[in-house]
């Protein structure tokens, strides 16, 4: 199929990207998109850690150690990082996955070595102090509460729960109330001091930037660091079909339901994209148009994917009123079953196939996004395969690689999670 020609685009031009990588002698990877008519830079710093890397009794600890990185170091105080950023027009943010924690910040171009200093400031050389694990403490267990207050969150933490059975990539990344209410200041630092090492270390950074100078800097705070060591993670078991209910306060009922799929290093993710976006990915999916516009049972419905480095999970969440419950079922069971026995034809395929990869054209305008593509990849894959690529496998996507994929995936047993009202 024909897509889109990205440098057929006024303002695109072809290459895409320009892309460069170093890996220093402790391990350490530097990544660079340099885009020369940008006026901002986007820099990140992705851990190779998260939630699934830690130990039962202090689960959450990802977390927490996010947000205690940003309280300051023995020479700049949290308020004085804040106003170093703010000073210039910045964006300083971080958060934790499953497998990665990922601190960023987007400046104007001429901000870009202040900008990477603060970052290597708050990654490797915060105080954790005592005091300070206390109030986050505490901010940590009220994002939790409105967590666990939310009905659309809890059916998604139990539905994850269900599709990983026992296993750490089911975990809650925010952690549990007992959890975070015991980790003490000793466990925080041991996580950072076993993990924040060279080998879990990817820089990355977009825009107008120059990719020699961040390694410089780079190098010159963590390239003589013993390298330490990748953390290994237990693959999950399979998933066993089973139907989770809760009861709750209100008046929708909350329905996800959830289906394990290949890898984000699998070859059949990209067919699984196009999979997604047919059946819930938006507006004119298959779930959209039959669930919300011609029977009127829910406000909000759709799929979404979830890789990991060995797992995945192709989620469906969408609500109703408790009356209408047993109706959103079916209608969804029945969307499922017709998408699996007919499939698809060639022109929802190839529209598929157009959307994805304008959408990839428009996230390119988003020098953060750009900069977050490459630490992504490195961690899972250990490169950054060309933008142009995900066009090519877009193009030899087929109407019998959706169609196969669905069957593999769709037929199996799906877990389901369901929070009512009591």
């Amino acid at each position: 199929m024909e897509l889109l020609d990205a440098g057929s685009i006024p303002g695109v031009a072809a290459p895409l990207e320009r892309l460069r990588r170093t890996e220093l002698d402790s391990g350490v990877v530097v990544l660079t998109d340099t885009v020369e008519h940008s006026r901002t830079a986007a820099l990140c710093v992705y851990v190779a850690t998260g939630a699934r890397d830690e130990d039962e009794h202090v689960q959450g600890v990802s977390h927490l150690l996010e947000h205690l990185l940003f309280k300051g170091t023995a020479e700049a105080s949290a308020s004085a990082i804040a106003l170093a950023v703010d000073q210039v027009g910045g964006e300083l943010n971080a958060y934790t996955t499953s497998e990665h924690t990922v601190f960023h910040v987007r400046v104007p171009a001429t901000a870009a070595d202040l900008a990477l200093g603060i970052l290597i400031e708050v990654v490797g050389r915060a105080a954790l102090r005592a005091a300070d694990l206390e109030i986050e403490r505490q901010v940590v267990l009220e994002e939790l509460a409105v967590a666990l207050d939310d009905p659309e969150d809890v059916v998604l933490v139990r539905l994850f729960e269900s599709a990983f059975p026992g296993h750490p990539l089911g975990r809650e990344v925010l952690g549990t109330v007992e959890s975070i209410e015991a980790i003490d200041r000793d466990a925080v630092a041991a996580f950072r001091d076993r993990w924040y090492r060279p080998a879990n270390i990817v820089v990355t950074a977009a825009g107008r930037v120059d990719h020699d100078a961040v390694v410089r800097r780079v190098d010159a705070a963590w390239g003589g660091l013993d390298p330490g060591a990748r953390p290994r993670r237990p693959t999950p078991g399979p998933a066993v079909p089973v139907t989770v209910e809760e009861q709750r306060p209100g008046d929708l009922t909350q329905l996800a339901r959830a289906w394990r799929t290949c890898s984000a290093r699998d070859d059949d993710r990209t067919a699984l994209g196009v999979l997604n976006h047919l059946l819930g990915g938006g507006p004119s999916s298959r779930l959209f148009q039959t669930v919300r516009e011609e029977r009127a049972l829910s406000y909000s419905v759709g799929t979404a994917v979830s890789l990991y480095t060995d797992a995945g999970v192709l989620s469906l969440q969408c609500s109703t009123g408790s009356s209408r419950q047993g109706e959103l079922v079916a209608a969804v069971e029945e969307v499922v079953e017709e998408f699996v026995r007919d499939g698809p034809g060639e022109d929802e395929v190839d529209r598929a196939c157009r959307s994805l990869w304008a959408a990839t054209v428009l996230t390119l305008e988003d020098v953060g996004a750009r900069a977050g593509r490459l630490g992504a990849a490195e961690l899972i894959s250990g490169w950054v395969a060309p933008v142009s690529t995900f066009r090519e496998r877009l193009d030899a996507v087929t109407v019998d690689d959706v169609n196969r994929v669905a069957g593999e995936v769709l037929s199996g047993g799906a877990v389901t999670s369901l929070v009512v009202p009591d």
